[in-house]
């Protein structure tokens, strides 16, 4: 029997929330279900702050018309070029589990996470903020996830065990998005053009709606020596998110300055591969594979969207254009007396940015411990420096008002995560 493996293990979350919260797409760690397998009941609660550094240089928007329309007699628009921006990227993820034993066999964990979301503040007045002033993604993710664990035999290395896991959850997901779209026309000093009486406004769209989704998964764990190799499947999430497209930013009023619009968006699809042992009394080994079907997120058009101008459709639409997402940590824990323990990683993920977009690939380094205050109340501090690799982002050929591109170099992202644990 290995001692110290409770501590290690314990110690393992903290470095996983930091790895997994630089993750491309919209992910920000997806649903972490590690605290079913908890040995106790308990509670437990993880906040992490992450803080990418990431500039946008030589932004070139090269357009004749705005929102694809062009003011009769108008000249000829400059083409808009910014030097560097450097939006704010920052942002927080909380999560909360209750863990409980219903019986020997049987257990289940209900969560509240924010697993996916982006934050982004361009600021006004560039050749960016004609695409995006503002931009934000958040989620909230309540689930229940319960596993049922049966021995299937006895090993050379200890007991071993098999648990089948199935769990569900319920899913919120905002939308919003900040343009100045008509910035060219008011740099080129024209004020007005159709139904837009301010061409320096903001127009927006804010979007919701809620959904529900299911994970699925089987383990096979000898608790002697901390081994335990997981598999867990989380479904696509469909969402059809309501809400409007408001004008009022650019004084346009009447029936077009607020209209319905709606967008399909998917949360896709995603597979956990989660290996650990014991490799000493005091030493346990790790090994993390996540991957999620990001390309799932194209062109996504804004259904009911309008030129604010004339009033007429138009195609609107939010254009991410992923790249499926892969993301591999690995590391090593050490059990350095019985109440401390403390461990570093590896990780890489592979951006899932393609021919727009910075989320480039991203190697990071992340380190925990967990101090054992007695028994029964664990505390976790995990931190994690890493290098956003650098690239170049051109038009999407989607909505006209991406017109855009721009390169970045290597930047830094860093992040922090502390977690309290109680155990009944």
């Amino acid at each position: 029997m290995y001692p110290y493996n409770i501590s290690l293990a314990a110690a393992l979350g903290a470095a996983f929330m930091t790895t997994s919260a630089t993750a491309g797409g919209f992910d920000r760690g997806g649903v972490n279900i590690d605290q079913l397998f908890d040995e106790k009941s308990g509670v437990k609660t993880t906040q992490t702050f992450v803080a990418p550094q990431r500039d946008l240089r030589n932004i070139v928007r090269g357009v004749n018309a705005v929102n694809g329309i062009s003011p009769p007699g108008a000249p000829v628009l400059p083409v808009a070029t910014t030097g560097k921006i450097s939006p704010n990227l920052n942002y927080h993820i909380p999560s909360i589990g209750y863990k409980a034993n219903i019986t020997d066999q049987f257990s289940c964990l209900a969560s509240y996470n924010e697993p996916y979301g982006i934050d982004a503040d361009y600021g006004t007045g560039n050749a960016y903020s004609a695409t995006t002033v503002r931009f934000e993604v958040k989620s909230q993710d309540v689930g229940l996830t319960c596993g049922y664990r049966f021995g299937v035999g006895e090993t050379s290395l200890g007991q071993s065990y098999m648990r089948v896991i199935a769990g569900g959850s319920y899913q919120r997901l905002e939308g919003f998005q900040e343009r100045q779209s008509f910035l060219d026309l008011a740099t080129a000093g024209i004020g007005a053009v159709g139904l837009v009486t301010n061409t320096s406004g903001l127009g927006n769209f804010d979007v919701d709606g809620e959904e529900f989704g299911y994970r699925v998964g089987l383990s096979y764990e000898i608790p002697s020596i901390a081994l335990r190799a997981a598999v867990i499947y989380n479904s696509e999430i469909n969402h059809n998110l309501q809400g409007g497209q408001s004008s009022l930013g650019f004084g346009v009023s009447g029936p077009t300055a607020i209209v319905p619009v709606s967008v399909a968006a998917t949360i896709p699809q995603s597979i956990d591969v989660r290996l650990q042992s014991g490799i000493n009394a005091k030493t346990l080994a790790f090994l993390n594979f996540r991957w999620q079907q990001w390309s799932e997120l194209g062109i996504l058009p804004i259904v009911g969207g309008i030129n604010p101008a004339t009033g007429a459709q138009t195609a609107l639409s939010f254009d991410p254009l992923y790249q499926d997402g892969y993301t591999v940590t690995a590391g090593i824990g050490r059990a350095l007396t019985e109440d401390l323990s403390g461990l570093i990683s590896l990780g890489w993920d592979r951006g899932t940015s393609t021919i727009s977009g910075f989320q480039s690939d991203t190697w990071n380094l992340a380190g925990g411990v967990s101090y054992k205050v007695d028994e029964d109340v664990e505390l976790q501090l995990g931190g994690l420096i890493g290098l956003l690799t650098s690239g170049r982002s051109g038009p999407s050929g989607g909505d006209a008002a991406n017109n855009v591109s721009y390169s970045y170099d290597s930047d830094i992202v860093y992040a922090v995560s502390a977690s309290f644990k109680v155990k009944f």
